[in-house]
């Protein structure tokens, strides 16, 4: 007996201290475990194709414990819901976590709001379409109530473009250079003549348009319709950051008043190149400089200089969300998280991670939450995580000419135009 404990004591301690016996290595080595968490309930859990267990309705979350080290396919399931899948990594004594796991449907409900349309513009609640004849509607989501505002005849042609300055007034931009300013409550527009084809970088302050003309820098009450000029100097580019204009020219970041005041140098750009095209843009509060369309500059505010944080070959665009932001091209997607997170797939502050690169062309993305987008790929609509361990996670919802998306955060409802249909799903994320 005594033999007998002697062999089997320290096994037995090494057992109930977490230790396991790894064949592969043929020693003991320290486990570790996995935790995930999921929505909707009873979903299930397998791990390399066995399986574990199913989240209740309560809790939704599954914790394994006493895994050796190394890496394992995990899969989650819910029968008529996309399934999840990852290749992860357990480590001695810690807990691999994957706690943001929303599964979506295969087969969504989407309502038709209105047929034959060519295009929406959105302000929160409220929705403006316009239909094949070129008449503008107003949808009042929380009301489910449409509202004709202009017909053809009172409506410009060839609209690329709506900018809100409140609910009441909008900016409306033609294909051709023409500026109109709609009067919704009213129902008329009016020709802005301060503006042309020339006109650029317009921005609203306190309702007055801020924009460049011949690179210098005016601003005007559409209203009005009588431009006052801020700023003689030649401007690369500006933007409006708590009702201050800041400014790039040349080499320098400046802050700019009127002309009766002087400008305040604030930062040098020392990348700055001649007849180079730029955009100063404050993102989450963040200053970035974008050259070209195609390389990301951020301030690091320890140096007070920019670092150079993306180049690409096609046109950047970016999304943010809550201390994050998307940037994206035709194929790539990189996320910059603006604070240290404890995550599992990323940490550090302003660091770029690459979540993914496709060979279709990216487009429309739009936040769902902090952990999920919607968006294009060639049309075609799809959801993503940002996980980027292992692969992507990418489910499509079965649409494939959408032109246009808005995702109310609001009221977890999305709309889409997607051929000429205006549609609606609610409650696609919990």
């Amino acid at each position: 007996m005594v033999i007998i404990f002697l062999i089997i004591g320290p096994s037995l301690f090494m057992y109930s201290q977490g230790y396991r016996f790894d064949i592969k290595k043929f020693q003991f080595v320290e486990t570790g475990g996995l935790y995930i968490k999921t929505f909707p309930e009873e979903t299930r859990l397998y791990i390399n194709d066995e399986y574990i267990n199913k989240t209740s309705f309560f809790t939704r979350d599954i914790l394994v414990q006493n895994l050796l080290p190394d890496s394992y396919e995990i899969k989650i399931e819910k029968d008529g819901y996309h399934i999840w899948e990852k290749s992860l990594e357990i480590e001695s004594k810690k807990v691999t976590e994957a706690k943001y796991i929303i599964l979506f449907n295969k087969d969504n409900d989407f309502r038709e709001i209105e047929e034959d349309i060519s295009n929406f513009y959105h302000d929160g609640n409220q929705i403006f379409f316009i239909n094949s004849l070129n008449e503008l509607f107003l949808y009042s989501s929380d009301k489910d109530k449409i509202e004709r505002i202009l017909d053809a005849t009172q409506l410009p042609d060839n609209i690329e473009e709506m900018s809100f300055l409140s609910n009441e007034n909008i900016i409306i931009r033609t294909s051709t250079g023409l500026y109109y300013l709609l009067d919704v409550e009213n129902k008329k527009t009016k020709l802005i003549r301060s503006f042309n084809i020339d006109s650029k970088n317009i921005n609203n302050r306190n309702n007055k348009l801020i924009y460049q003309f011949n690179n210098s820098i005016y601003e005007v009450d559409p209203k009005e319709d009588s431009p006052k000029l801020l700023s003689r100097d030649r401007v690369d580019a500006f933007t409006i950051e708590q009702n201050s204009i800041i400014a790039l020219r040349e080499n320098k970041i400046i802050k700019l008043y009127d002309l009766t005041r002087p400008e305040e140098l604030l930062y040098s750009f020392d990348d700055y190149k001649n007849n180079y095209n730029y955009q100063i843009v404050f993102i989450e509060k963040e200053l970035f400089i974008i050259e070209n369309n195609r390389n990301l500059y951020l301030l690091n505010k320890e140096t007070n200089s920019f670092d150079k944080k993306i180049e690409t070959t096609t046109d950047l665009e970016y999304t943010s969300f809550f201390n994050k932001i998307l940037f994206y091209d035709e194929n790539d997607l990189w996320l910059m998280p603006l604070k240290r997170y404890e995550s599992p797939f990323f940490k550090d502050a302003y660091s770029i991670i690459n979540i993914g690169s496709f060979d279709k062309k990216i487009e429309n993305i739009k936040w769902l939450n902090g952990d999920y987008f919607i968006f294009t790929l060639d049309k075609e609509l799809h959801i993503s995580e940002i996980d980027n361990r292992d692969n992507l996670n990418v489910f499509s919802l079965n649409k494939k000419n959408t032109s246009n998306l808005f995702f109310n955060g609001n009221n977890k409802k999305l709309f889409l135009l997607d051929n000429d249909e205006f549609l609606e799903i609610e409650k696609l994320i919990p």
